[in-house]
């Protein structure tokens, strides 16, 4: 669905939810340690999820397109509320389409659909200038409370 909001001409796109970060096994599993363990592209994308979700609007394994061993795709919406539909494969990360849910990307813009990450960041770094602000701050923060701690450690050994 697509909604035109009141004080600009941008779209917004608003899709299904997706999945949570947290994923239970189904209870007819509990005794097995086989398939009802996460791939480990599963891992690193759920990983992914909870690494970067304070810079962004809305992240998440898709629940409509296929998911195996070798493919998933992720839905992002940045902080300006673009969306996209992010694929991981054992190449990397690459942005499949500018839809949630969707496989499909616009051939008017195949240097950003072609193009693979190695990481998330990466890739958000590339298509979002608000992802960078935020990272950018979160990190100076961190650096910043790991300087105090020294701070104090070291006044309380003089």
């Amino acid at each position: 669905m697509t909604q035109q909001t009141g004080n600009d001409s941008l779209t917004e796109t608003t899709t299904p939810p997706t999945t949570p970060v947290t994923v239970k096994k189904p209870p007819f599993c509990e005794n097995c340690h086989t398939d009802a363990e996460k791939t480990g592209l599963e891992e690193t994308a759920m990983a992914a999820v909870r690494e970067h979700a304070f810079a962004v609007n809305l992240i998440g394994v898709s629940e409509m397109l296929p998911r195996t061993s070798q493919l998933l795709f992720i839905n992002v919406t940045t902080a300006e509320n673009h969306t996209h539909c992010i694929e991981l494969t054992i190449k990397g990360w690459r942005v499949a389409s500018n839809r949630n849910d969707c496989m499909n990307g616009d051939f008017r813009q195949l240097s950003i659909h072609t193009k693979y990450f190695e990481t998330l960041h990466a890739l958000l770094t590339e298509i979002s200038p608000e992802y960078r602000q935020r990272f950018g701050g979160e990190l100076i923060t961190k650096l910043s409370a790991v300087a105090v701690e020294q701070e104090k450690k070291g006044q309380n050994t003089e």
